[in-house]
């Protein structure tokens, strides 16, 4: 880490994306938010996070497009644009123009995965492959944190000065974000040798060759998989906490925020010690330290004390950046510069799929299972998922190479 913190390069891009992590934060809250009051359902809040969900549909078209630019500039280009989107939002009045936020929503979404793909592509053109864990897991330490922070000043904010306020703080982030981006300018970016020769199907396979490039790549295969069943196994959770905390408790929902902030406490934690867990075991081992991390943490609600689900929330948050973190440090590791885009954002379509559909499959059953059962069997999809990487592993052509 001491090492990583050296580069200023380095930590003039993490100042910029630091200021703009916390805009996000500030403003998708606040959203879900102003749709509740503007038209008081709480189904119509729900389709905010759905929207931010969409975009992972068109991840090979998004992955094409931080593949076929500069990073850099792509994402200078990415916060103008969505620094107008945001500002857009000062046109909301009524009711009436509540698909104005719907739009900024799915603007949103589509804008983070631009982004966060040029940032992991420029993050490895710019650092040796053995400091990318520390990278990812400070990004990703700094991002859960600010789930504790963003939202409350987001939400205050908002109360004090209204929707407005929100936005012209979040346009602010993404100018501070150009300006550091803009001082880039000797940063190691993705370069070209010359003009690809043009094949039958080219346009296909270019949009196919994130997907292809994880599916065919056991050590990749196995990783993005696991990840993908395990965030399929944590969806089901998502109403299941709230049940715990009233059934369980006898709490009022707001008493979640308490688990947040444990749960944020540990991912602080998680993040940064990944890089160093990731340099003694490797990716995969690391992984398998997040998903059992998970797995413990899950158990401890069952007995549903205040103590117990406040120390699950704790191992919760810690395994979240040990496991992802790994995973893309992974998928940056194995894959080449001009195809980092569409593996970044393959991997997330892969992920992401399963844990929207799980949330669905968790807020219906919710009415007719209990919800320790639901955290029981989430803990040992965990597990299962744990032993699965470390047996991968052990069957994989570097794990060999290592033995020998």
């Amino acid at each position: 880490m001491r090492r990583l913190l050296r580069d200023r390069q380095f930590v003039l891009l993490f100042f910029g994306q630091a200021v703009n992590m916390f805009g996000d934060r500030a403003l998708l809250i606040v959203l879900a938010i102003f749709v509740k009051d503007l038209t008081g359902s709480d189904s119509m809040a729900g389709v905010v996070l759905v929207l931010l969900s969409l975009p992972s549909f068109i991840a090979p078209l998004t992955g094409l497009l931080v593949d076929r630019f500069p990073r850099r500039a792509t994402m200078i280009v990415n916060d103008l644009v969505a620094a107008v989107l945001v500002l857009s939002l000062l046109l909301v009045r009524h009711p009436g123009d509540l698909w104005i936020v719907f739009v900024v929503t799915f603007g949103y979404g589509v804008s983070n995965q631009v982004f966060n793909a040029a940032r992991g592509g420029l993050v490895h053109s710019m650092l040796p492959s053995e400091l990318l864990g520390d990278a990812n897991g400070l990004f990703g330490s700094f991002s859960q944190g600010l789930r504790i922070i963003g939202p409350l000043l987001g939400a205050a904010l908002f109360t004090a000065m209204g929707l407005s306020a929100v936005a012209v703080l979040d346009a602010g982030t993404f100018l501070v974000s150009v300006l550091v981006l803009l001082a880039l300018r000797r940063a190691p970016d993705l370069t070209r040798s010359g003009e690809r020769k043009r094949e039958p199907g080219g346009l296909t396979r270019d949009l196919t060759a994130g997907i292809r490039h994880i599916l065919r790549d056991a050590e990749l295969r196995a990783g993005v998989v696991a990840l993908g069943l395990a965030l399929g196994a944590a969806g089901l959770i998502n109403s299941a906490m709230f049940a715990a905390v009233d059934q369980g408790l006898d709490r009022p929902p707001a008493f979640v925020g308490v688990i947040a902030a444990f749960e944020g406490g540990g991912a602080i934690v998680g993040g940064l010690i990944t890089g160093t867990l990731i340099r003694r075991y490797g990716e995969q081992r690391t992984a398998a330290v997040g998903f059992a991390s998970s797995a413990f943490g899950l158990l401890l609600v069952i007995p549903t004390s205040v103590v117990s689900v406040c120390v699950s929330g704790v191992f919760v948050g810690f395994s979240i950046p040990v496991f992802m973190v790994a995973t893309t440090t992974l998928v940056q590791r194995r894959t080449e510069a001009g195809l980092q885009g569409r593996a970044l954002t393959a991997m997330d379509a892969l992920i992401d799929l399963p844990f929207v559909a799980s949330m669905a499959v968790g807020a219906f059953i919710i009415r007719f299972v209990e919800f320790r059962l639901i955290y029981a069997f989430s803990a040992v999809a965990f597990a299962a998922v744990a032993a699965y990487v470390l047996l991968s592993r052990r069957g994989s052509p570097v794990a060999a190479g290592e033995a020998g």
